[in-house]
């Protein structure tokens, strides 16, 4: 019944975020457990605030009921709300831990139930504001 109260992603105004993450990890890069982490992101198609809300849905979904065979690494889920594209980012702990982001990307994938390639960018890559800054993994 809290998630019936709770606003929608595909209902907030552009430049929001909204995020939710385990208890005592804030959302910042700066949070010891995020710091050497990274983050999976995925995008609906651009304008469908369905997708949106479902993405969001079945990503709680999946974090509450523990499916992620990898779920002590993930920090937290992050849904952006921008002009040019929304997006989910799912952030983990240990970005260079190769075999449990793979395993948290594929199955993110299946949960979402998305056709597209989700890429994993680490967060000392993305920290730079490098443009430059490149996907490090993708399912």
């Amino acid at each position: 019944s809290l998630y019936n109260n709770l606003v929608q992603p595909g209902r907030l105004i552009s430049g929001a975020d909204f995020h939710c993450f385990k208890e005592g990890i804030k959302p910042e890069w700066e949070d010891p457990r995020c710091a050497n982490g990274g983050k999976w992101t995925a995008a609906p198609p651009r304008g469908s605030k369905q997708a949106l809300d479902q993405f969001w849905l079945n990503t709680l979904l999946a974090l509450i009921g523990e499916q992620f065979d990898e779920g002590d690494e993930i920090c937290g889920v992050v849904v952006s709300v921008r002009p040019r594209g929304d997006k989910l980012s799912l952030w983990t702990k240990t970005a260079n831990n190769e075999a449990a982001q793979m395993s948290i990307g594929r199955q993110w994938k299946e949960f979402l139930e998305y056709q597209d390639k989700i890429n994993f960018m680490f967060h000392e890559d993305a920290k730079r504001g490098d443009s430059k800054a490149r996907n490090r993994y993708s399912v």
